[in-house]
């Protein structure tokens, strides 16, 4: 059991190393990314996917993200940000999300928040997000009225530069979702997502 788990252990971080090791490569290449610019809103974009795991009453509950990713650098705003090493983004997130489990079952909704990302060097970054936002779930379920309902997110994660301006995005989320005691069952479904995405950033 030990000698399995170190194998994991190991083939993971090596993975990571080799990630690691190209994007320090790749971010040595001076060609920008094609998509954003300079005269555009948007200062980042990406599509974030994953799998999340919850239960039910009825029984588990496995959300599978489809989400839009859509930032704005908050330099634009805060003049005192303009020296900081780290990015502070405010960000717009429409999803449709697949739900799997003990019945098939659809989310969709969106969400704004707010992201700090610090480089740790030219080819890593670390990040921490908090969103808020509105979710319509189909779900049949004792736990939690379908229809409209409030979803808040926190999340951690690591960017991998690709390319420059371009990052592999590994995550991990936490996410709640209920109707504020607007109607009964009330008791709310709290998910846990790994995510995987990829994100164009100016």
């Amino acid at each position: 059991m030990e000698r399995t788990t170190f194998r994991r252990f190991a083939i993971v971080f090596a993975l990571l190393m080799l990630l690691s090791s190209a994007a320090d490569a790749r971010a040595a290449d001076p060609s920008p990314a094609p998509i954003l610019g300079k005269d555009s809103f948007f200062t980042e974009a990406g599509f974030i996917t994953g799998f999340g795991y919850s239960t039910l009453t009825e029984g588990d509950y496995f959300p599978v993200p489809l989400i839009a990713h859509l930032g704005v650098d908050m330099k634009r705003w805060v003049p005192s940000l303009q020296d900081h090493r780290g990015v502070l983004t405010a960000f717009l997130e429409p999803q449709f999300n697949l739900v799997f489990g003990a019945e098939f079952s659809t989310e969709g909704g969106a969400s704004i928040g707010l992201k700090y990302r610090y480089p740790l060097n030219d080819a890593v970054s670390v990040y921490g997000l908090y969103s808020a936002g509105f979710l319509f779930i189909t779900v049949d379920t004792v736990d939690q009225a379908n229809g409209f309902n409030f979803a808040n997110a926190v999340g951690i994660g690591v960017q991998f530069n690709v390319m420059p301006g371009a990052a592999l995005d590994l995550g991990f989320r936490f996410r709640h979702v209920s109707n504020a005691d607007l109607r009964d069952p009330n008791c709310g479904i709290d998910s846990y997502f790994g995510t995987i995405g990829f994100m164009i950033s100016y």
